[in-house]
């Protein structure tokens, strides 16, 4: 019996000194298993049986006992086989064809491990297989700002400065918005491929002045920007639509179209505030 309960804790000494590290915000140390990221969380299974999911905001670090392999989607790229190395200020931290990679995780969608979750499991080593039946490009880069062009769709704008209210700073929005207008408030990121274009569609439709429509932008460079925090935003683009009045009648948060966007700008223009 003595010697089942000595085998049972060396296991389990074992498994710790393998395990994956996460840290929080606020210094608690977790070990255990990265397990993924989806709808903007972390998993980690824990070394006690539980499961933790939280927001990157809330995270410290990440680090793995040994480099895990991960199939990877961002909003402007993916990585279908990749060595996941570690994640801390706000930074996914890869490594592909031996290149080591910096990804914001504010473009993050989802992360799936796709190496075994075994306590002894050894560092990941990565053969390329080309098999020419069947190719599998990875997106390496996203597309430069000056080259995101199609029918000047795709163009970064050059931007209107009277139309940003803050550049990450806390900011009253309603105090900002132009009554008798329907105001779109954009959360901008100026890398993201999907804010730009829509923030151009956008700036297309308000620079009619029969649609009554008003862009507002609030210009970001990461997770940090105090307004983001403090509306406990965790994605972006978001656009947020008013009516003439300045009532909140859609948020535009995720997996939206020119159609979403058309019928968020024509609800706020039949909604009236009681």
């Amino acid at each position: 019996m003595n010697r089942a309960v000595a085998f049972i804790f060396s296991m389990l000494l074992v498994s710790l000194a393998g395990a994956d590290t996460l840290t929080l915000q606020n210094g608690q140390t977790m070990k255990g298993r990265l397990t993924g990221f989806s709808e903007r969380k972390f998993t980690f299974a824990t070394a006690d049986g539980s499961t933790y999911s939280g927001y990157p905001l809330d995270i410290k670090t990440i680090v793995p006992d040994a480099p895990l392999k991960v199939s990877v989607k961002f909003s402007m790229k993916q990585y279908d086989s990749a060595e996941f190395i570690q994640f801390d200020q706000n930074t996914l931290r890869l490594r592909k064809n031996q290149q080591t990679l910096a990804e914001p995780v504010m473009f993050l969608k989802t992360m799936q491990c796709i190496a075994p979750a075994d306590p002894d499991r050894p560092p990941q080593t990565e053969t390329n297989v080309s098999d020419p039946a069947s190719p599998r490009p990875d997106m390496e880069e996203a597309p430069k700002p000056r080259s995101w062009q199609r029918a000047d769709k795709w163009r970064e704008v050059e931007e209107d400065r009277s139309t940003v209210i803050s550049r990450g700073e806390e900011v009253n929005i309603d105090a900002a918005l132009k009554r008798g207008f329907v105001n779109v408030v954009q959360f901008h990121h100026p890398r993201s491929l999907a804010s730009v274009r829509e923030g151009n569609y956008i700036q297309a439709l308000a620079s009619k002045r029969s649609n009554r429509v008003v862009l507002l932008r609030v210009v970001v460079q990461d997770f940090k920007a105090p307004i983001l925090v403090a509306q406990n935003i965790q994605g972006l683009p978001q656009f947020w639509v008013y009516s003439a009045q300045g009532k909140l009648i859609k948020k535009l948060t995720d997996r939206f179209t020119e159609g979403d966007i058309d019928a968020a700008i024509k609800e706020a223009h039949r909604v009236r505030s009681l």
